[in-house]
């Protein structure tokens, strides 16, 4: 499948146009929320329509591509198909909190093609395409995004977050969290994923770990770390795939990245030990 300029254009204005309606649904209040896997897994009725907004202009823009969509959740047959998360960061929308995306990339076979995800409620684009690179789009120019030069993990500002099931297992990256915190200049977590992978890209991040993602979670901020120069793996070190839930982005440096993997290694061998059944 061959992406051009004009389908960028087309796939943006389909994810401002759903930013535009869930802001539009949070300002005139939320009627309908509730949970789904736990009390923490929350969606919204913006959630399934901004779901519904993006599959329908999506297909009518590019019929014949798949779409696997958050809420939808269904494993499309096709080669080329969507991912969609309709909103990346649900708990912080409900609560008020300024801090969530929509998240859509096109994927063929294993490969992502392209990354479109908007930071709301700023309206900043973030967006990205294999072998093009990756940009921020503040107003109407795109930059050209790039991650940072630090080569130190006590210099590096971290970002990671936490599982839905973090009160049900031991297994809760309680751990990690506790073995990063003193090594570096600092870790935030900020409730969304989308837009930390995005600032991981933009060079504001030197690095985020993170586990029990799904790959709309992380498929379009992995392209845009690789397109901005960073790297994505799975906690081994090996290059991030869809079926990876757990995950390292990073800006590339290999002594960073590999005390990335070292620390989650550490980390984990502990939780092994005080908690074997994890």
């Amino acid at each position: 499948m061959i992406i051009d300029q004009a389908d960028v254009e087309r796939v943006i204005g389909i994810a401002r146009d759903a930013g535009e309606l869930v802001l539009s649904m949070q300002r005139a209040g939320l009627q309908n929320v509730s949970s789904k896997s736990n009390a923490n897994d929350l969606v919204t009725e913006a959630d399934l329509a901004s779901e519904q907004l993006i599959r329908d202009a999506l297909a009518a823009d590019f019929p014949g591509v798949g779409f696997w969509g958050e809420e939808s959740n269904q494993l499309p047959d096709e080669e080329s198909f969507w991912l969609v998360d309709p909103i990346d960061g649900t708990v912080n929308y409900a609560h008020g909190v300024p801090y969530f995306a929509v998240n859509i990339a096109l994927n063929k076979g294993g490969e992502t093609l392209l990354a479109i995800t908007p930071a709301l409620p700023s309206g900043t684009i973030y967006w990205g395409q294999a072998g093009e690179g990756a940009y921020v789009r503040n107003g109407g120019s795109d930059v050209r995004l790039q991650v940072n030069t630090l080569q130190h993990l006590q210099d590096s500002l971290l970002s990671t977050g936490f599982p839905y099931t973090r009160a049900e297992t031991a297994d809760n990256n309680a751990m990690e969290f506790a073995y990063f915190m003193p090594r570096c200049r600092g870790v935030r977590r900020m409730g969304t994923a989308a837009i930390d992978l995005a600032l991981v890209a933009a060079g504001v991040f030197a690095a985020h770990w993170e586990g029990d993602l799904n790959p709309w979670d992380i498929a379009p901020g992995a392209l845009l770390i690789r397109e901005a120069g960073g790297r994505v793996t799975d906690y081994e070190g090996n290059d991030w795939t869809h079926a990876n839930r757990q995950f390292i982005a990073s800006n590339g440096n290999p002594r960073i990245h590999a005390s990335m993997v070292e620390g989650i290694f550490r980390a984990r061998t502990l939780l092994r030990e005080i908690a074997p059944a994890a």
